[in-house]
């Protein structure tokens, strides 16, 4: 079974979205990602149109409370709260109950010969995503935070792979805080291998950091997305990436482009440090 597929085709008829282009028509039952790559300048919207269906909305609503429970900055301890706890078991619980989730722990029982109680698992997905950990300069850090949410680190953005997160930070009808926290690096912004379901491209970003109340201008050269794919799909997708068994794949294959799934583990390797997809043929470290 090519366990990555397996986990993309289950999102999609779960939480996930399709991604197409903008010559193309969605279907607004299934919902859809339109993704915009004919031109670029700082303004320009790449993912030109999200449609989420009121039957996969739970999802995205239950991943949007996680945004604001992190510091933006690397260097900065957490002020963590009874209620941020609650939201991660709630949003955990939910992924846990997902397709592309329960493929996911079949798979690892299946490869690990073992099988985990209710408990043993969700403590495993936590540990995984949801542990702090300090690494060298980092305080705090964990896996969710840096690949669904982004860090700062001096003006660099690090992490920041979700591309609804992404898309939320483009729209000023959405957004809280600012009318447009995104400009594009028109220079970083070429010809796309596997889109519009794998995009890469740079941008400037106006981060909104919830613990000092105010914005920071970072920036990244090309930070890659799985466009349309959920909360619980990347979340999955990452947990299989992250087993330590010899036959887990390396490399997923989508739009019939290969790309390598890039995962870093914490020091001490109980959590994830980032997962990313990136082309094997052009690896370009600012996708950390």
């Amino acid at each position: 079974m090519d366990i990555y597929h397996a986990i993309w085709e289950a999102d999609q008829k779960g939480s996930g979205l399709l991604p197409i282009t903008a010559a193309e028509i969605g279907d607004p039952n299934q919902g859809y990602v339109v993704v915009d790559l004919e031109a670029c300048s700082p303004d320009h919207q790449v993912f030109k149109e999200v449609e989420i269906p009121d039957r996969k909305r739970h999802s995205y609503k239950l991943v949007e409370r996680l945004f604001d429970n992190y510091t933006l900055s690397h260097y900065s301890r957490e002020k963590n709260s009874s209620n941020e706890s609650k939201e991660v078991k709630e949003f955990l619980q939910m992924a846990i109950d997902s397709p592309p989730v329960k493929l996911a722990k079949n798979y690892i029982e299946e490869k690990n010969k073992k099988c985990f109680t209710e408990m043993q698992w969700y403590t495993h997905l936590h540990d995984l995503w949801f542990r702090q950990y300090d690494c060298e300069s980092g305080k705090d850090l964990s896996g969710f935070e840096h690949v669904f949410v982004g860090e700062q680190r001096k003006r660099r953005l690090e992490g920041h792979h979700f591309w609804y997160k992404y898309w939320l930070e483009d729209q000023s009808d959405l957004n809280n805080h600012h009318p447009d926290q995104i400009e594009l690096k028109c220079e970083y912004f070429g010809e796309q291998k596997g889109a519009p379901f794998v995009v890469t491209f740079g941008y400037r970003l106006q981060a909104f950091d919830y613990q000092k109340r105010r914005f920071f201008r970072v920036g990244k050269n090309h930070c890659a997305f799985l466009v349309g794919i959920s909360a619980e799909g990347l979340l999955a997708l990452g947990t299989v990436r992250a087993l330590k068994h010899k036959d887990v794949p390396e490399e997923i294959v989508i739009n019939d482009a290969t790309f390598k799934l890039e995962l870093f583990m914490s020091p001490d390797g109980k959590s994830i440090r980032t997962f990313y997809p990136i082309d094997p043929e052009s690896e370009r470290p600012d996708s950390l």
